[in-house]
């Protein structure tokens, strides 16, 4: 009876423990696992430079002192430094550090300035701003971008490794109206949630969440912002960013918006999670009812279609992309690259445009040959 007694009272321990297990793997679902913190410019690359200061420094110790402030609250977090000391970082190799260590969130850290000799008013110009990935083509905005973006100058070859791409050349910027943003709502959501916190602990001055065609955040495959912490051109805000005291609040509101984010976030992955089988199977019924004939995406002639996203790294849930359509994966130039209603007809696609752009705004017509993106013109010709 009593060996009986200890083999029952095991058993329920187990499935105590069992339980407890399964509790803790569901509740891991949808949790901020990776941070990737980017302090900007380093190395042979100052930034922007004050009276006294220069900007990859004071970005740094912003960078490091938040770092230290998710580590301590958050063992669990992993936090991937893309520089911890003065090292200069390709614009590129930032973006590959955040996705090779599949980050969960993207925040880099920057300082703005104006030319002051140019225009001495300048000086009077201060306060904070916080930017997502965006083709938002407002001067101010256009020229914070060409600043940060300045950095690709000082890489060997610049102009083979970015395609052709010159940061000071307005047309260089039409490039950033192809890519889409897959994340810019949660991007927008971090955005506002720091520059609200900056605002409210620093004290500093307004400057608003801002969209900019910002190559660091280009193809980045998470939720990414970049943070200008103020106008080193301006004695104040410099003054400020010098300091500890300064340094420790920038440092804590972006803290405090991270964490507003991500708590935020949790709750409403809890509540997702709860729906999560009913809308898989609605998916599944909507995409075999809209599915493409496989015949046709094989086929010898260009196709047309119309692309919805594209990304460095593969998007695992890209049916969520364009709810009630089936879409198709090609991997092409070293991006994956989503579309949806191929056809050898280019008019009918044209036809789908308008129905596709109520689900994606920013979409737009391309060709397919032989598995590679061509032109549309040459796609005609080839049709001809």
């Amino acid at each position: 009876m009593i060996i009986r007694c200890g083999i029952i009272a095991i058993l329920m321990m187990f499935l105590v423990l069992g339980s407890m297990c399964i509790s803790v793997g569901q509740s891991d679902i949808g949790k901020i696992k990776c941070i990737c913190i980017d302090a900007g410019h380093g190395g042979k690359d100052p930034g922007a430079i004050g009276s006294k200061t220069r900007e990859k420094d004071v970005v740094l110790a912003v960078a490091l002192r938040l770092g230290r402030l998710i580590e301590v609250a958050y063992p669990n977090i992993k936090v991937v430094y893309i520089r911890n000391k003065d090292v200069f970082v390709e614009l590129r190799d930032r973006t590959r550090i955040a996705n090779n260590n599949k980050a969960d969130l993207f925040i880099s850290i920057h300082a703005n300035a104006l030319d002051v000799k140019k225009k001495p008013s300048n000086k009077y110009i201060k306060g904070v701003e916080t930017f997502v990935l965006g083709t938002n083509s407002s001067e101010h905005n256009l020229r914070v971008a060409m600043k940060e973006n300045s950095v690709i100058h000082y890489e060997d070859d610049y102009s083979a490794k970015y395609a052709g791409f010159d940061p000071s050349k307005v047309e260089s910027y039409i490039l950033f109206n192809m890519v889409r943003n897959l994340h810019l709502e949660n991007s927008v959501n971090l955005a506002t949630m720091i520059q609200s916190e900056l605002v409210k602990t620093t004290k500093q001055v307004n400057r608003e969440v801002r969209q900019a065609p910002l190559w660091v955040l280009k193809d980045v495959a998470m939720p990414a912002v970049l943070v200008e912490i103020g106008y080193i051109s301006n004695p104040d805000d410099e003054r400020f960013m010098m300091s500890n005291a300064g340094q420790d609040k920038i440092a804590r509101s972006i803290f405090k918006g991270f964490q507003n984010y991500k708590n935020k976030l949790e709750a409403k992955t809890a509540g997702v999670l709860m729906l999560e089988g009913q809308e898989t199977a609605k998916n599944n019924v909507i995409t075999e009812r809209h599915s493409i004939n496989k015949k046709e995406v094989a086929s010898e002639r260009p196709l047309y279609a119309i692309q919805v996203a594209s990304s460095v790294v593969c998007i695992k849930n890209s049916a969520n992309i364009c709810h009630g359509m089936q879409v198709n994966e090609l991997n092409s130039g070293g991006r994956f690259r989503y579309y949806v209603q191929a056809s050898e007809n280019l008019n009918t696609v044209k036809k789908s445009l308008s129905e596709v752009r109520m689900i994606v705004k920013d979409c737009f017509v391309i060709a397919i040959y032989k598995n590679k993106i061509i032109s549309v013109a040459e796609a005609q010709k080839l049709s001809k």
